[in-house]
């Protein structure tokens, strides 16, 4: 007769053993392989704890789990053959980059019925409940994830990411759209106590789509990261970088008069345009553009606004300070030059094609022009040449010289 607990234990099962089993009602006995005793349907009652050695139940699986349509793969180290049972593999083998996604996964689901392949959430009540029994007071993320770059391998072929996703539109898709992400903020206590600026951001109570941090916490041995967000061709490239739509931001629905703020920057914070120059090797190093703002109160401040007919320039109150009118079809333009030296800064007309070489300067009805120049020889004699010629001018549509004297002819 057998006795149980004598055998020699196996290092591992593959699967195919057979076990006896009793029946539900305890009076027949069954065997099934310990495979069949795996994908049983399980349900474990919870324990009330969390570490193993509090009584928590910790079921642990050292090498690779396949849940969903991603069982039907064969986990095998030819790429080729293990990639003709699941719908990505069968998809990403049909592209030129091929389906590696699951042969590199440790664990991978993929869904059977078009439905959410995997779902996490986390509340900050258990939280709280949760602290004495972890020691510590967790922060409740539904999904965390890590990506570390170790192999100090000079160079290296190895790249580190904490998340990574593709989200892939197929050809004759052409009605709902296709999202790499989508973040929802969903508020349901009412607008945030406070503002959220870019000197006190997170305000209590505030929701926000993305926070882009640097450093992790740590309180030491870090550096300052290189970007916060970059765009890049992979081979294509985007249409546009970022859109907003016309009522997604508080303050106007883009039709209105409203206003609502786009992008919101700290004083000496800027935006720039690059060169494609190539500087100590490195190409787009130099910035050959830039804009900024350095004011220090609202009371200095100014702002440059665009509307339908031209450029209004403007105190912060929106008191027009300068304008610049646009017209359609323009022959002539101003330009505004310093000068250097001798040379006097001043406005010069482009003349165009078929256009004119004038420069007007109008006042409003009733106005009059008004020069700050030194005044010398007053009480003088009008001399009766005028050495320097007549200077053309046109006052009300009407043409008029006006004779030009000479230093030496008025006194120096």
């Amino acid at each position: 007769m057998a006795v149980f607990n004598t055998y020699p234990k196996l290092d591992s099962l593959t699967g195919e053993e057979v076990i006896v089993l009793a029946d539900s009602s305890g009076t027949r006995t069954v065997t099934a392989t310990v495979s069949q005793i795996v994908e049983a349907p399980v349900s474990v009652t919870a324990s009330g704890q969390f570490y193993s050695d509090k009584g928590a139940q910790v079921k642990r699986f050292a090498d690779r789990l396949l849940v969903g349509v991603a069982a039907d793969n064969p986990a095998l180290s030819d790429r080729a053959s293990s990639s003709q049972d699941d719908w990505l593999s069968e998809t990403m083998g049909a592209t030129s980059i091929g389906p590696w996604a699951l042969q590199d996964a440790q664990c991978a689901s993929l869904a059977q019925f078009g439905n959410s392949a995997f779902v996490a959430g986390s509340r900050t009540s258990d939280a709280v409940n949760g602290k004495s029994l972890l020691g510590f007071q967790p922060s409740s993320i539904g999904v965390a994830s890590w990506g570390i770059s170790d192999d100090t391998s000079n160079p290296t072929t190895t790249t580190a990411y904490a998340y990574y996703g593709e989200a892939w539109r197929l050809a004759g898709v052409d009605y709902q759209p296709t999202f790499g992400m989508e973040l929802e903020a969903v508020n349901f206590g009412g607008l945030a106590v406070g503002q959220s600026t870019p000197y006190a951001p997170n305000v209590g109570g505030g929701v926000y789509g993305i926070q882009l941090g640097a450093g992790g916490g740590q309180t030491s041995g870090t550096s300052d990261a290189a970007a916060g967000m970059v765009f890049v061709s992979n081979p294509n490239s985007w249409q546009a970088g970022i859109v907003f739509g016309a009522q997604s931001l508080t303050g106007t629905d883009g039709k209105d008069s409203g206003y609502a703020s786009a992008v919101s920057l700290a004083r000496n914070q800027a935006v720039e345009w690059h060169t494609p120059e190539t500087v100590s090797g490195v190409a787009g190093a130099n910035v050959g553009a830039f804009v900024r703002s350095t004011v220090t109160e609202r009371t200095n401040g100014m702002r440059q606004e665009f509307t339908d007919n031209g450029i209004l320039f403007g105190n912060i109150e929106g008191e027009t300070l300068f304008s610049v009118a646009s017209m359609p079809s323009p022959t002539n333009a101003l330009q505004v030059q310093a000068g250097a030296g001798t040379q006097a800064a001043g406005l010069y007309v482009q003349e165009g094609t078929g256009g004119s070489g004038n420069l007007g300067l109008f006042p409003a009805s009733g106005g009059e022009l008004q020069i700050t120049s030194p005044v010398t020889g007053t009480g003088g004699t009008v001399p009766t040449v005028a050495n320097g010629g007549f200077l053309h001018i046109n006052i009300n549509g009407a043409d008029y010289r006006i004779p030009l004297m000479s230093p030496d002819q008025v006194g120096g």
